[in-house]
């Protein structure tokens, strides 16, 4: 093997600063030659330089956050070796003038690709796909932080923490606030798994909350199964009731009497709620908002807190002693399997 032209220069950063972009790879097709020790050579650069001669070499500008140095570099000569098995031998052989990472030319870069819109990235509400030839371009990561999910191309949003109505996710998700597609009883059958948020459920005319042949249940957003819909009414309840904010309060006593709008199996419930809706309208008035805004203050100090969070406790206690005598069957009059009845 012929020794390096730039031998000494490899392990040295600050020489290495100082190559022209066609230097830096012609001494990375130079390594590439090398039997092994190439990536370790490789690592004595900076992370900013591998990232230029990858993003020279594919001809596109990508970051590759998720990746490590190692698996860049690995990437890096991994396609300076297709490109030498198709003859190029040297960079001089592949010109990158296409590749120029300056403000001006990355202006023109965007307008190329204007002119080919296949080429550009798709972004949906919380992911990013690029097309790419590389491997590592195919690799996609749910945006949320506490999430990072591994998604294909074909994903148009995270399906591990994202809403299927509007496809976003919540920074700082309160799972008494989503609604879940399950196979837990009383609806057994094939779930999808998929979440939603409650607000959106609500406004979203497909999922039957409040509707004829629905009472109690919602229908997913995404796969159409019937759920139950008692367990989050009793979430928000068990929120109001050991909340100490009025607004709080306001909020998740507001959404347990949309919930059981019009209800007729369970008039008894929306009863004990709507008294609990009036005492607080009397106080802060109408309960409106997300969550109500002019509900400021601690419940202790509202006339009616105690009262209402009382009421609030007490549906609760009415819910479990209607499911402690609860039998699941087919209900010939009300059309859904498994559909609870209280007597």
């Amino acid at each position: 093997m012929n020794p390096c032209p730039f031998e000494g220069v490899v392990l040295d950063p600050s020489k290495c600063s100082k190559l022209s972009m066609e230097e830096k790879r012609n001494l990375v097709y130079e390594l590439s030659n090398w039997s092994h020790g190439a990536p370790e050579m490789l690592q004595s650069w900076s992370r900013q330089e591998i990232l230029q001669i990858l993003c020279a070499e594919m001809g596109k500008e990508r970051k590759y956050t998720g990746l490590t140095k190692l698996k860049i570099i690995e990437n890096l000569l991994k396609i300076v070796a297709e490109k030498k098995s198709q003859g190029h031998n040297t960079a001089k052989d592949d010109p990158v003038d296409h590749y120029l990472p300056t403000g001006e030319n990355r202006a023109s870069k965007r307008l190329r690709k204007t002119d080919h819109p296949s080429r550009l990235p798709i972004v949906a509400n919380n992911v990013v796909i690029g097309n790419s030839g590389c491997d590592i371009g195919n690799t996609i990561y749910c945006k949320n932080s506490a999430c990072r999910a591994k998604l294909s191309q074909e994903d148009f949003f995270c399906k591990r923490c994202s809403c299927c109505i509007c496809y976003k996710y919540d920074d700082n998700k309160d799972p008494s606030l989503w609604l879940t597609c399950s196979s837990e009883p009383p609806y057994h059958g094939d779930s999808c798994g998929m979440s939603s948020h409650l607000e959106c459920s609500l406004r979203h005319e497909k999922s039957g909350i409040a509707k004829d042949g629905m009472d109690g249940s919602f229908s997913c957003g995404s796969c159409g199964k019937v759920n139950d819909l008692l367990g989050c009414w009793r979430k928000q309840l068990m929120t109001a009731k050991e909340t100490r904010r009025v607004d709080i309060l306001c909020y998740r006593v507001s959404l347990s009497q949309k919930l059981l709008v019009g209800t007729k199996y369970y008039r008894n419930l929306y009863e004990i709620v709507d008294e609990a809706v009036k005492k607080l309208e009397a106080d802060v008035g109408p309960l409106t908002g997300l969550p109500v805004k002019k509900a400021r203050g601690i419940v202790n100090r509202l006339s009616s807190g105690p009262e209402v969070q009382r009421l609030c406790a007490f549906a609760v206690e009415s819910l479990d002693s209607m499911l402690s005598k609860t039998v699941c069957h087919v209900s010939s009059d009300y059309g859904i399997q498994g559909q609870p009845h209280y007597h």
